[in-house]
C-alpha cells in the first residue's frame, strides 16, 4: 500500500516537472500570473497561517483564545446571520429584475441594465456614503417623514443593523443581477416555446422549465454574494453601531487597535476557512463554468447535481400546484377566476412593477448625491435650499484632495497596464490549453476574488512589512493588481472563446510565427475586450480601499483613503462633490468604452463578412 502511494506520488511529481517542458508557450504565458499570485497572494496567506500556529512556537493557543471568547461566537453568529439575510434578499429582489431584463424589449432591457450597471461601476465608498445621507438623523428619509407630519422627531435609521443590511443589499444587488442575466441568456428560448406549444401555461412554463435551468445562476449568485458579505468591512464600519460588530471588523480591531497580530491572524484564518468551505460545497453543485458565466452556461450543465435533481424539483412543483388547487376547491374559488388572472397577465404586471421598484432602489441613492453636492447649505439638506459651487471649489482648491486624486489616478493607471499584460497572457494560455489546465487555472484565479479582502490585506501587510514596502507606490500597485488580474482574465478569456481559431491556424499555415500571429491577428481582434478589461482594472484600483488602508502610509494617501478619513471625521457636502465627480468619471469612461467596444465589434463582423466572401 505504501509502495503504491509512493509510486503515485512519484508519477505526479514527475508529470508536474515535465509539463512546463512540453508546454513551453503556456508556461511562458502563465508565468507572470503564477509569480504574482504565488509570491504576493498564496505566500502571504501561508505566512498568515504560520503566524497563527507558530508564534512564538507550535501552538493552538491563539485559536483557543479566539474561539474561547463568547463574544467572538456572538460576532460569528451575527456575521453569518447578516450574510444569509443579505444573500436571500439579493436573490429575491434580483431574480425578477434579471428575468425582466432578459425577456423585455431591447430599449427596456437597456434602460434596466443601465440601472444595474451604474451602481455596479460606482465606488463602494460613494454608495455607502449615499446611504449615510439618506438614512442619517437629518437625512433624506427623516426630513420627508417630518415634512409630511408622520413623525415629530428624527428616528434612528442609521448606525444599526438595519442600515448595514440595506446598504449591503444595495451594493451586492448588481452582482446578483449580472450573474443571473449571464445564465438566463444561455437558456435556449426554444425550450420554453416547446413547453408552450404542448399546452403549458405561463406559470408552468416558468416553474417547470425556465427556473430549473436557471438554478446554476441562482446558486452561483448566492455563493458570490454570501462570500462577499462574509468579508464586508467598509459598509459595516461606516453604517454599523456598537451592536453590529462583524468578524472583519474584529480582525481590524485585533490588528490596528490592540496590536495583537497573532490573534488577528487566527481570526483571519477562521474567516478564510469558513469562506473556502462554503465555496467548495457550492462549487460542487454548480461547477466553475457557471460561476464564471461561461457561454456554455445552462445549456451544457446537464451532468451536474443541479440537473440531476430536476425530477425531484418538478415533483415538488406538482405537489405545490395540487395543494393550491385543493385549497382553491375547498374555498370554492371559481375556476374562471384563475383563468382570468392568467389571461390578464397579473403575474407579469406584478413582476414588472416589483422589478421597477428594485431598479429605482438601485438608481435613487446615486441621483440624490448629485444635487446635494451643489447645495448652498453647510449641511446635507435635501432638497438643497439653494445652488452653489462652493463644495467643488473646496475640493479643487484643497491640496490634500487634489494630491490624493492624482495619487489614485497614477496607481490605477499603472495597475491597469500591469493587469492587462499579465491577465491577457494568462487568458490566452487558459483558453487554448487543455480542459484540465483551464479548470485548475480558473480555480486558482478565482482565489483573490473569493478570499475576503480583509484577510488578503492583513496577509499582505505582514509580507510588505518584512520587505519594507509599506507606504510605497509599488506596494499599492502590487496589491491592486492581485485583485484586477482575475477580472482581466475573465473578460479577455470570454473574448478569446468567441474568436475563430481558424484564423490563427491559417496564419500559422502561411508561415507566421506564434508571436507574429498573436501580435497581428489575435490582439487586433481582441482590442475591444482589452479596452473593457483595462476599464475594469482601472476602476477596481481607483475604488480599492481596504488593501490601501493596510499597505499605504502618509506619503501614499489615495482618494478613497482621503474620503474614508473625511467620512469618519466629519460628513460635509465636500464628500458629495467628490462623489459626484467620481460618478461622472465612471459614466464618461463607461460610455467611451461602450462606444469603442461596439465600434470594434462592427469592424470585426465586417472583416469576417469580407473574408467569407473572399473565400
Amino acid at each position: 500500500m505504501g509502495g503504491q502511494l509512493m509510486a503515485t506520488l512519484y508519477q505526479t511529481v514527475r508529470a508536474a516537472i515535465a509539463w512546463p517542458l512540453h508546454n513551453r508557450e503556456a508556461t511562458l504565458l502563465l508565468a507572470p500570473m503564477a509569480l504574482l499570485l504565488g509570491i504576493f497572494f498564496f505566500v502571504p496567506l501561508a505566512g498568515l497561517l504560520s503566524l497563527s500556529l507558530f508564534d512564538p512556537g507550535p501552538t493552538l493557543a491563539h485559536f483557543q483564545e479566539f474561539l474561547g471568547d463568547r463574544t467572538n461566537w456572538i460576532i460569528l453568529s451575527h456575521t453569518f446571520e447578516l450574510a444569509i439575510t443579505v444573500t436571500l434578499l439579493c436573490l429575491l429582489m434580483g431574480y425578477p429584475l434579471a428575468f425582466w431584463i432578459v425577456a423585455a424589449r431591447t430599449w427596456v432591457a437597456r434602460a434596466l441594465l443601465l440601472a444595474v450597471v451604474l451602481p455596479f461601476f460606482t465606488s463602494y465608498l460613494v454608495r455607502t456614503y449615499a446611504w449615510m445621507v439618506i438614512l442619517g438623523r437629518f437625512g433624506v428619509i427623516n426630513q420627508l417623514l417630518m415634512d409630511f407630519g408622520i413623525t415629530e422627531r428624527p428616528i434612528d435609521l442609521i448606525y444599526n443593523k438595519f442600515s448595514v443590511l440595506i446598504a449591503m443589499v444595495y451594493i451586492l444587488m448588481p452582482f446578483t443581477v449580472l450573474v443571473l442575466i449571464s445564465v438566463m441568456r444561455g437558456i435556449p428560448s426554444s425550450l420554453t416555446r416547446a413547453a408552450a406549444s404542448l399546452g403549458a401555461s405561463a406559470p408552468q412554463n416558468f416553474w417547470r422549465v425556465f427556473f430549473p435551468l436557471s438554478l446554476p445562476g441562482v446558486i452561483a449568485a448566492g455563493l458570490l454574494v454570501f462570500v462577499f458579505a462574509l468579508g464586508f468591512y467598509i459598509t459595516p464600519a461606516l453604517l454599523g453601531g456598537p451592536n453590529t460588530i462583524l468578524l472583519p471588523m474584529q480582525i481590524d480591531i485585533y490588528a490596528n487597535v490592540t496590536l495583537n497580530w497573532p490573534l488577528a491572524a487566527a481570526a483571519a484564518t477562521v474567516l478564510l476557512s469558513i469562506t473556502l468551505v462554503v465555496y467548495t460545497i457550492s462549487n460542487h453543485f454548480v461547477g466553475i463554468d457557471s460561476l464564471l458565466g461561461s457561454q456554455h452556461g445552462a445549456a451544457q450543465s446537464a451532468g451536474t447535481p443541479v440537473r440531476r435533481s430536476t425530477t425531484a424539483y418538478v415533483q415538488l412543483v406538482d405537489l405545490a400546484t395540487a395543494l393550491v388547487r385543493a385549497v382553491a376547491h375547498s374555498l370554492r374559488v371559481p375556476a374562471g377566476f384563475a383563468i382570468g388572472c392568467e389571461r390578464a397577465a397579473l403575474g407579469g404586471k406584478l413582476l414588472r412593477g416589483f422589478s421597477l421598484l428594485v431598479a429605482v432602489f438601485l438608481v435613487s441613492p446615486i441621483l440624490i448625491i448629485v444635487p446635494i453636492s451643489f447645495s448652498s447649505s453647510r449641511f446635507l439638506d435635501f432638497p438643497p435650499p439653494g445652488l452653489s459651487l462652493q463644495w467643488y471649489e473646496a475640493y479643487f482648491t484643497s491640496r490634500a484632495w487634489v494630491s490624493a486624486t492624482l495619487q489614485s489616478l497614477g496607481i490605477a493607471t499603472a495597475t491597469a497596464f500591469a493587469s492587462l499584460a499579465i491577465g491577457s497572457a494568462a487568458a490566452m494560455a487558459l483558453v487554448r490549453g487543455s480542459p484540465r489546465m483551464r479548470r485548475v487555472g480558473y480555480q486558482l484565479l478565482l482565489a483573490p476574488m473569493i478570499v475576503p479582502v480583509i484577510v488578503s490585506a492583513v496577509a499582505l501587510y505582514f509580507l510588505f512589512a518584512r520587505l519594507q514596502l509599506v507606504n510605497t507606490n509599488l506596494a499599492l500597485v502590487i496589491a491592486h493588481t492581485i485583485g484586477a488580474v482575475p477580472l482581466v482574465v475573465l473578460i479577455v478569456a470570454a473574448s478569446l472563446q468567441a474568436l475563430n481559431v481558424r484564423l490563427e491556424h491559417a496564419a500559422a499555415s502561411l508561415g507566421a510565427s506564434r508571436i507574429v500571429t498573436i501580435w497581428k491577428i489575435v490582439l487586433p481582434l481582441m482590442r475591444p475586450a482589452l479596452i473593457v478589461a483595462g476599464f475594469f482594472a482601472f476602476l477596481h484600483s481607483f475604488d480599492e480601499l481596504v488593501l490601501s488602508l493596510f499597505v499605504s502610509g502618509p506619503d501614499t494617501t489615495t482618494l478613497p483613503i482621503k474620503m474614508w478619513s473625511g467620512i469618519r471625521e466629519e460628513i460635509t457636502p465636500t464628500i458629495a462633490a467628490v462623489s459626484s465627480l467620481l460618478i461622472a468619471l465612471t459614466v464618461v469612461m463607461y460610455a467611451g468604452v461602450e462606444v469603442v467596444r461596439q465600434t470594434g465589434e462592427r469592424r470585426n463582423k465586417y472583416n469576417e463578412l469580407v473574408n467569407d466572401e473572399g473565400a
